[in-house]
């Protein structure tokens, strides 16, 4: 972190002190340093038992060049300079930080639960179904998946994505208004302790896909401006491509 002169003459105007501790590889503005060396204030580096001292003696220039003017080797997203990574941030760009609990942060972690989620389901049902087309549309999904993963941290618009024999996203919306031009049941109104167990692991997947959509609305739209339009229909479109699958799976075209 990096430490002003406002924030020591604040704390100063509260209380004085003749010493000023600060935790390993916070960072001190030029006038901050100045101010020490003003008021004589002794700076001790919190968990070391040696204090540096803020005069501008000839023997203690080195030490000072080190504290304070030593190249940061990360940054935060509001330009503070950090000379190690704290627990509680993880990089997302280079040498840039961001706080664990950031909704950018979460939504990816969402992301990645989600994959694990589908990848799982879809190994227990080839263990159990051997039924490779049924993998492949599994495969489509975790194929999708991947590509928001990257379109979002590569910042790059999500284009031209095709499912099921090269249906489009528009291809899919219309199938999911009128499934019954597609299928011969329609819509599956219920699904019951008697349904196929491959449908309700399925269906777990589908509901799950609704819960990471929201937890994209909660970072991409914000005063009801949206930053990822492209990212937020993916989203929306992720849990009607898995309901197709079921429907499939209802109308027996795995078997």
């Amino acid at each position: 972190m990096v430490l002003s002169e406002d924030i020591l003459k604040i704390k100063y105007r509260k209380e004085p002190f003749d010493v000023f501790e600060i935790e390993k590889g916070t960072l001190l503005t030029p006038s901050a340093k100045q101010f020490l060396n003003e008021k004589g204030i002794e700076l001790v580096i919190k968990g070391e038992k040696s204090t540096v001292s803020t005069k501008s003696e000839e023997d203690n220039v080195e030490a000072e060049e080190k504290i304070f003017y030593e190249k940061p080797k990360y940054v935060g997203k509001n330009g503070e300079c950090y000379f190690e990574k704290p627990e509680h941030m993880t990089v997302v760009d280079g040498n840039v930080l961001i706080s664990k609990n950031s909704k950018l942060i979460a939504l990816r972690g969402k992301i990645e639960t989600f994959l694990a989620e589908v990848l799982l389901t879809g190994k227990e049902i080839g263990l159990t179904s051997n039924n490779d087309k049924l993998i492949r549309d599994i495969e489509i999904i975790i194929k999708f998946i991947q590509n928001i993963m990257v379109a979002e941290k590569l910042d790059k618009i999500l284009e031209n994505q095709t499912f099921f024999d090269s249906k489009s996203i528009k291809d899919i919306k219309e199938i999911i208004e009128n499934p019954k031009e597609y299928f011969k049941k329609g819509h599956l109104l219920e699904i019951s302790l008697n349904s196929d167990l491959t449908i309700h692991k399925l269906n777990r997947l589908r509901f799950l896909a609704r819960e990471l959509e929201i937890q994209a609305i909660d970072y991409f739209v914000e005063d009801y401006k949206v930053s990822r339009k492209d990212l937020l229909e993916a989203f929306n479109i992720l849990s009607d491509v898995i309901y197709i699958i079921i429907l499939k799976v209802d109308n027996g075209e795995y078997r």
